[in-house]
């Protein structure tokens, strides 16, 4: 899912990161959270089901068409949804990034986590403590990610506001979750539906794979990459 485009999750605020950095903390949470999402003028809402390292993404596009993700970084996989075909695609993490699966390289908010950052102070956000960061990350000659991220210290990214290099002249992008509620979630939700075939289009020789019980489907052609 991505942060600053047409589908999602990522953004940036031009701040200068001085020269002692530290490590954004890794997800450790488990909530439910409302999402909302503002860039290039347009403004997108979801909803997140986290318990740790396991996301589950639900974010209305354009027309009200809904997306469903299910972020598994314990096993280092994005999982795009597709009931009506009964098809679930599947991309390495770093592949997913690249092809707009969960933002573009350094612009999800999957890129911050473990990245260096300086700490601004803490901050209350949505009724949370948080602290705030500086974060600037240097994703390739021709793109740069400079953000400020509110973050608790388990790793719930409540709010991020930024840029990137290619988006200079526009507006900065937003992202900021509400009605956040800590607790257990469903483990259901971070599992892929029985009956759902598997489709790796990023691994060579991988060829489609069911889920147990589940009839084989017909490959589906890879979502194509963000502009």
């Amino acid at each position: 899912m991505q942060l600053f485009s047409p589908a999602l999750f990522a953004a940036v605020l031009v701040v200068a990161v001085p020269a002692a950095a530290e490590k954004l903390p890794l997800p450790k949470a488990s909530y439910s959270a409302d999402v909302i999402f503002e860039s290039k003028g347009r403004e997108y809402t979801g909803h997140i089901n986290a318990d740790g390292p396991k996301e589950r993404r639900e974010i209305k596009g354009l027309g009200g068409v809904s997306s469903v993700k299910i972020i598994r970084r314990d096993q280092g996989k994005v999982y795009d949804l597709r009931p009506q075909r009964h098809l679930a695609v599947a991309l390495r993490m770093a592949a997913a990034e690249a092809a707009g699966e969960t933002g573009a390289p350094g612009t999800d908010v999957d890129s911050f986590y473990g990245a260096d950052v300086q700490a601004l102070g803490p901050e209350t956000v949505g009724g949370l403590e948080t602290t705030k960061y500086a974060v600037n990350i240097e994703a390739g000659p021709e793109l740069t990610v400079k953000s400020t991220v509110w973050m608790t210290e388990d790793g719930i990214v409540v709010r991020v506001i930024g840029k990137t290099s290619v988006d200079s002249d526009s507006k900065p992008a937003r992202m900021e979750l509400k009605n956040i509620v800590r607790g257990p979630q469903d483990a259901a939700l971070f599992e892929l539906p029985q009956g759902m075939s598997i489709l790796s289009p990023d691994s060579e020789g991988d060829s489609p794979e069911a889920a147990p019980g589940a009839a084989q489907q017909p490959p589906a052609p890879a979502a194509p990459a963000a502009k």
